[in-house]
């Protein structure tokens, strides 16, 4: 049974403060398996006790590795030395059982220090590298491109970490997650990008990538989940993204210098949320593609200096619909200088269960039309110039002060002052 969204611990879990989405990474792990934190769980890498031991390639690799280490503070390297030959035997190593080949490096949240050595492409069979949370410093080699098996490459939260992604990861035809967030990787994405045909999750943001989004972004099929907010990307969405990323279910694009999507984007049937906020979009029309989307359910747009009157590619948006309690039905375009009245057809999105217009320059009243929003919990217009009745009706006579005010000093109605 669905989660009561107007339950008090929901709301606190949720929406603290109003209206803020959950991050796109939690979103991954909590709905698709296919993570770094869940990654040890089932991955279909199988280690048998007594395998024999590993080969002489794949020890030469890990101790090269090893010597580009200048800091382990938790000395968890200390049983790779030469002299334990069976590396297969070494913290955060897993082989496989019928091999030997090592097929998993895990050394997540160790603070290891040094550089990631190109030594490391010599693990030809490694399926899965996760060195999250620790202080690699220099770039990724361009070597890791020979990762022919690789499925998870997980190196985010290494601050230090920079340049680029190099062009030979094109050739990662196997790799189906990517974590490098909150790194500080740099440059435009590579043109080799959509090659990595298997991808379904991306997660790019808290980097310092710039340029355009590239066309070839578009080939990834398999995409599910892609967070490339808080970068400094720039320009139109190319219109080839939108042919085929039939499986993209969230996008997150805020914090950048995006100015507009593809005016067609029916072909993206799987997309239930977008995250816009804090792009210079400057006019509604821009993104009037969004409402071609035919699932989308959750739309961020807040700080994106959209002004004019209200955009009216809203009042052609598909009915929004509860999918599960991470994609409520919401429409945020708070802190824009939208200016005018708040169109009646808002009413028609009956499922709407979050609604931020506050700090915009709308006039006028609250159409009476938008009593038809029985689901909505979660309602703010403060900061604007509205003035009239308040419509008095559920749920509207429910919402507190704050939903209404500061600003609109010419409303009146439940829960503000009577109407003379």
């Amino acid at each position: 049974m669905a989660r009561d969204r107007r339950d008090p611990a929901f709301l606190k879990w949720v929406v603290l403060p109003f209206f803020v989405l959950l991050t796109f990474g939690r979103v991954s792990c909590e709905t698709d398996p296919l993570s770094c934190l869940n990654s040890d769980d089932n991955d279909g890498i199988i280690s048998t006790p007594g395998i024999p031991f590993c080969s002489s390639k794949d020890r030469n690799a890990l101790l090269s590795f090893k010597a580009s280490i200048i800091s382990d503070p938790n000395n968890v390297l200390a049983d790779w030395r030469a002299s334990h030959y069976n590396c297969c035997d070494w913290t955060g190593v897993t082989c496989d059982g019928a091999t030997g080949r090592v097929v998993r490096l895990n050394l997540n949240s160790q603070h290891l220090k040094g550089t990631l050595n190109g030594g490391l492409s010599g693990l030809s069979f490694l399926q899965v590298l996760i060195l999250m949370e620790n202080d690699f410093h220099g770039s990724i080699p361009a070597s890791f491109g020979a990762f022919s098996r690789l499925q998870r490459l997980c190196l985010a939260e290494n601050p230090s970490l920079s340049g680029s992604i190099p062009e030979t990861f094109g050739r990662l035809k196997n790799l189906q997650l990517m974590d490098l967030y909150s790194n500080s990787l740099s440059g435009p994405l590579p043109s080799s990008f959509g090659m990595m045909s298997s991808l379904r999750n991306i997660h790019l943001s808290g980097n310092k990538f710039s340029g355009p989004i590239p066309p070839s972004f578009g080939l990834l099929s398999n995409l599910y989940n892609a967070d490339l907010s808080n970068n400094r990307f720039s320009g139109h969405i190319p219109d080839g993204f939108a042919f085929n990323l039939t499986s993209l279910m969230f996008l997150g694009l805020g914090e950048n210098e995006i100015i507009g999507l593809p005016k067609d984007m029916r072909n993206l049937t799987s997309l239930l949320l977008i995250d816009l906020s804090n792009n210079p979009l400057m006019t509604g029309d821009s993104v009037e593609g969004i409402a071609t989307a035919p699932q989308i359910s959750q739309i961020d747009m807040h700080s994106c200096n959209i002004s004019g009157h209200f955009p009216a590619w809203v009042s052609r948006l598909p009915q929004p619909k509860w999918v599960n309690d991470e994609v409520t039905p919401s429409l945020n375009l708070a802190n824009n200088a939208i200016s005018g009245r708040i169109p009646s057809s808002l009413g028609n999105l009956i499922n709407l269960e979050l609604l931020n217009l506050e700090q915009n320059r709308l006039t006028g009243s609250i159409p009476p039309s938008l009593g038809k929003l029985q689901n909505l919990w979660r309602f703010n217009v403060s900061y604007n110039n509205l003035s009239g009745r308040i419509p008095q009706v559920s749920p509207f006579t429910t919402f507190d002060k704050s939903s209404y005010q500061p600003g609109n000093p010419g409303l009146c109605g439940v829960p503000l002052t009577p109407c003379k």
